[in-house]
């Protein structure tokens, strides 16, 4: 996973959530999830979310100031930092729309790994595409673009993406801004959907 224009090392900032987790018993895990972790080269904020452990609500306030003053020594932006905290029970409330973020996006400082990996799966951007502006020699360059001459190569290829169909591509989460900005690039419209998969039989 890659992180852009961080105003610190990250392993530095993990071992900041690392210590903050220690000495804070209700903390479960501090997440860093949104556009910093979905390949945006230049975010436009820095999204934390601290998981608690049956925290009160003025806890959770608390913990979440708490931290966020740890961020601002670290370097971050105030008008570009956002910090919040939720009880781990919250997190799988279908009611609480920052948790498919979290679970897809998000990657875990305290363990320094991806949440997806924590449960064993994988992440990724679907996008299905509008090629409809496109015309006759234009729709060909961006097909070449996109996936090559043989069909194997572009743009899909570069992000470690799959066409799956007829304008419908999948491309790790990472990648996601990445593939946005080609898509923008080429003037093509789509509708995008994070989804979180586990590889089956």
């Amino acid at each position: 996973m890659q992180f852009f224009n961080l105003p610190t090392e990250l392993n530095r900032l993990m071992e900041t959530a690392k210590k903050f987790k220690k000495t804070h018993k209700k903390v479960f895990d501090i997440v860093l999830y949104g556009s910093s972790v979905k390949g945006k080269g230049e975010p436009n904020d820095y999204d934390f979310m601290l998981i608690l452990r049956k925290a009160r609500e003025d806890d959770r306030f608390d913990l979440a100031f708490e931290f966020k003053q740890r961020l601002l020594d670290l370097g971050f932006p105030h008008d570009k930092l956002d910090v919040k905290a939720l009880n781990l029970e919250d997190l799988f409330d279908p009611n609480y729309l920052a948790s498919p973020g979290i679970i897809i996006e998000g990657f875990s400082l305290t363990k320094g790994k991806p949440i997806h990996e924590l449960l064993n799966g994988e992440s990724y951007a679907l996008f299905v595409l509008d090629v409809s502006r496109l015309e006759g020699n234009e729709k060909t360059k961006f097909q070449f673009a996109l996936k090559g001459r043989d069909g194997k190569g572009g743009i899909i290829k570069e992000l470690s993406g799959r066409y799956l169909g007829p304008w419908v591509v999948l491309v790790p989460i990472e990648e996601a801004y990445r593939f946005k900005e080609f898509l923008d690039f080429w003037g093509v419209k789509f509708e995008s959907y994070l989804m979180f998969g586990v590889k089956g039989l």
